[in-house]
């Protein structure tokens, strides 16, 4: 995959480079951070410090650091407090100007004070899966039973049409 932004243009260079949200772990090759537009408590993202596009274009030590960065922004989801996170996210000031409308939808879940009870940890990889920016970005996504009214076949609820099938 080829990019069309460039490293001094890109949002995630940004982030990577600390110009942007702070970051809730990092090691030599990835950060992560809390996403601003969240999906439900601890929708966090991990970047890697390189301008790379596709999660096939890691080098080996990033590869080898992936891991460790899902399981270090998962320990990182699992002990911070989103009753206190997302108000303090709705005043930072690089955020002002910003919708706002998904953080005040989080704090009226019912299981905004849970524990996650499964992850979807995902990766828009390329254009034609939904990706907004060429960057590489993981999401980790915590998953709360009753999110969703029926969670199975999970990512394959990205193209609905094709989620249901039924095991024999």
């Amino acid at each position: 995959m080829t990019s069309s932004t460039s490293q001094q243009t890109c949002y995630f260079c940004k982030v990577s480079s600390g110009q942007a949200d702070p970051f809730i772990f990092q090691n030599r090759s990835f950060v992560a951070i809390f996403d601003t537009n969240p999906v439900n408590p601890g929708h966090a993202l991990i970047i890697p410090k390189r301008h790379v596009v596709s999660i096939f274009d890691l080098s080996g030590q990033e590869r080898d650091d992936y891991f460790d960065a899902l399981y270090g922004v998962k320990d990182v989801i699992e002990s911070t407090s989103f009753a206190d996170l997302y108000p303090r996210m709705m005043t930072r000031e690089d955020l002002s100007g910003r919708p706002m409308d998904h953080v005040e939808a989080v704090l009226e879940l019912p299981f905004l004070t849970s524990k996650p009870d499964a992850y979807t940890v995902s990766n828009n990889d390329g254009r034609a899966a939904g990706r907004s920016i060429d960057h590489l970005l993981v999401i980790v996504l915590p998953r709360y039973s009753g999110d969703v009214a029926d969670p199975r076949g999970g990512i394959r609820n990205v193209i609905p049409d094709r989620a249901n099938y039924h095991r024999r």
